[in-house]
């Protein structure tokens, strides 16, 4: 019987350890670790500054805009200095636009893995303005009236109005800007032109007092005569910006600043190029003749309001025939006949450099016209 007692207790001792066992587990459980959160991903800053391709001048307020992927319609304004700044921007590649008034929207893809800084140069947009002018108190056509650029970009480029009073300004700046008619016996009209494409805007003129005598249209000029071994590059037919431009086996196209066909010339349209107020550029235009071998003889030059620094250059395969470099001076917005010092060299190229150096006051127009060579 003792040994029996024994047992039970033995039992009932092993009993009362695993229960208390048990019942510390059941107390303190074990604990499954949390784990961290993750960290956010990372973001960067695309900073820069948006220019005036042509000029160089800041643009303020032009909008720089991401237009896809994870950050897609982020959007920063330039300051007063034309300069901007992204932030918050997830690493990767998305697409950008970049758009001001006046000037084309420029696209670009843009790849961001750290904080980088991109600058973009916009371009200006080209147009053309046209319209009739009209006397406010006969309302009969006024030929013969001088229509100017007042301001913007294309300030100083002008044309006057043909036999039947229309006119036609082209490659003017697609920004807000205003024209200016003025006339003996007439108040000067000014006329704000909104921002935009091609745009017609008919211009009434008044009187400064009592009848004024009929303005007399100015006949159109016509082409100067050619050589009689030769041709006159007339650019009759251009018209918009200059890219590539034929005309009796001739080729001309830009290597230096943006030029565009004006509706003013000797006679229109003529080769033009523009700068802002206070902004000195050079323009220069390349002329081929497919490889046969020319002779350049002179050229008709054009300015608003400066002088004209020149240099003509003939060029045969690589070597340099003749440099020739001189200064019209101011033509107030005439045409000049210059010739080359070296008319009878033989040359396959030939390069026409002006310097457009603008007054503080105002932005100005240079260009050219009848291009005259022989072969």
């Amino acid at each position: 019987m003792g040994r029996a007692i024994v047992s039970r207790v033995t039992t009932m001792v092993s009993a009362c350890l695993w229960l208390t066992a048990c019942a510390g587990q059941g107390s303190s459980p074990t604990q499954t670790p949390t784990a961290p959160s993750p960290a956010p991903p990372a973001t960067y800053a695309l900073t820069g500054s948006v220019s005036d391709q042509q000029t160089g001048r800041a643009i303020a307020s032009a909008l720089v805009h991401v237009m896809d992927g994870v950050d897609a319609n982020k959007a920063a304004v330039t300051d007063s200095n034309g300069t901007y700044a992204l932030t918050g921007l997830h690493a990767g590649e998305f697409n950008l636009n970049v758009t001001a008034s006046g000037y084309s929207v420029l696209a670009q893809k843009v790849a961001v893995q750290a904080d980088t800084r991109l600058s973009f140069a916009l371009q200006a947009a080209r147009r053309t303005i046209s319209g009739t002018v009209t006397d406010a108190t006969s309302r009969g056509v006024l030929p013969n009236i001088l229509i100017v650029v007042s301001n913007g970009a294309s300030a100083g480029q002008s044309t006057r109005t043909d036999a039947a009073g229309n006119y036609t300004l082209t490659g003017i700046s697609a920004e807000i800007t205003s024209l200016q008619a003025s006339a003996t016996s007439y108040l000067t009209s000014n006329w704000a032109v909104p921002a935009g494409g091609d745009v017609r805007v008919n211009i009434v003129m008044t009187r400064t007092s009592g009848p004024a005598p009929t303005p007399i249209p100015v006949p159109p000029p016509t082409d100067p005569p050619p050589p009689s071994d030769g041709v006159v590059i007339t650019f009759r037919t251009g018209a918009g910006d200059l890219t590539t431009y034929t005309e009796s086996g001739f080729t001309v196209s830009p290597t230096a600043a943006s030029w565009f066909f004006s509706g003013y010339g000797v006679p229109a349209p003529s080769l033009q190029f523009s700068t802002v107020a206070g902004v000195t550029i050079e323009g220069e235009i390349k002329m081929t003749a497919g490889g046969t071998r020319f002779q350049f003889k002179s050229v008709d030059v054009y300015s608003s309001t400066t002088p004209i620094p020149y240099v003509f250059t003939g060029l045969a395969g690589s070597a340099t025939v003749f440099s020739v470099a001189g200064r019209q001076g101011n033509t107030f917005g005439n045409f000049a006949t210059v010739a080359n010092g070296q008319p009878n060299a033989s040359i396959d190229t030939l390069l026409i450099r002006l310097t457009n150096a603008a007054a503080l006051c105002c932005g100005n127009p240079m260009g050219l016209d009848n291009i005259v060579v022989t072969r």
